[in-house]
């Protein structure tokens, strides 16, 4: 799945020139380093976190961890050509906090985003694996999360959205249903900007 992610966002960022800059917010190399591909793509990354990592630049690459709210960027508007945030935005917190989330990417892309998240309406939630866990309330959930299969055993504040929510958070952005073929289990927002509008947001 993550490897079909960085496909697209590699084919949809295209040709790159020779001092791209990238921002992944909330982001790192991975579980098998599967993103130092995409870095590999990058002439310098900056990883955004609520905690700094501790990292080594692999073949000369430039990969520096800033620790910093993804809801307030600490960079000035449009000070990165690519932002890139992958299964992130559905921890920030509630739709609110979601919102802000979106405006600061929105805000310091300078050529386009790429914004991934779980499809809310996949049956299986992805972090605790048990079957329409997300549209039950917080009661059952609290007592339900501790059957869970997957890497979530207690109740955290997670928020996964739709495909109308994500149109609404990236107005500008295309979303596309990705993953399973039959029923795709993640969400795309991707937006590219055009020189002729300079001024879009």
């Amino acid at each position: 799945m993550r490897d079909q992610k960085i496909d697209l966002f590699l084919r949809f960022v295209g040709n790159l020139p020779m001092r791209a800059k990238l921002l992944d917010v909330g982001g790192g190399t991975g579980i098998d380093g599967e993103f130092l591909r995409l870095y590999a793509r990058f002439a310098e990354v900056v990883m955004v976190n609520l905690h700094t990592s501790s990292l080594e630049a692999s073949n000369g690459m430039h990969i520096k961890s800033v620790k910093a709210d993804g809801c307030a960027l600490p960079f000035e508007s449009r000070s990165f050509d690519w932002v890139f945030s992958n299964a992130v935005i559905e921890h920030v917190g509630d739709f609110a906090r979601q919102r802000c989330f979106a405006e600061e990417i929105r805000r310091v892309a300078a050529k386009g985003y790429f914004v991934t998240t779980p499809n809310k309406h996949f049956p299986i939630e992805p972090h605790t694996l048990l079957p329409f866990y997300q549209y039950l309330p917080p009661g059952p959930q609290r007592y339900l999360v501790r059957l869970s299969p997957g890497y979530m055993r207690e109740p955290l504040q997670i928020n996964l959205l739709s495909n109308r929510d994500l149109r609404v958070l990236f107005p500008e952005a295309s979303v596309r249903k990705i993953g399973f073929r039959l029923l795709p289990n993640s969400l795309v927002a991707m937006h590219k900007r055009h020189q002729e509008f300079p001024g879009r947001i």
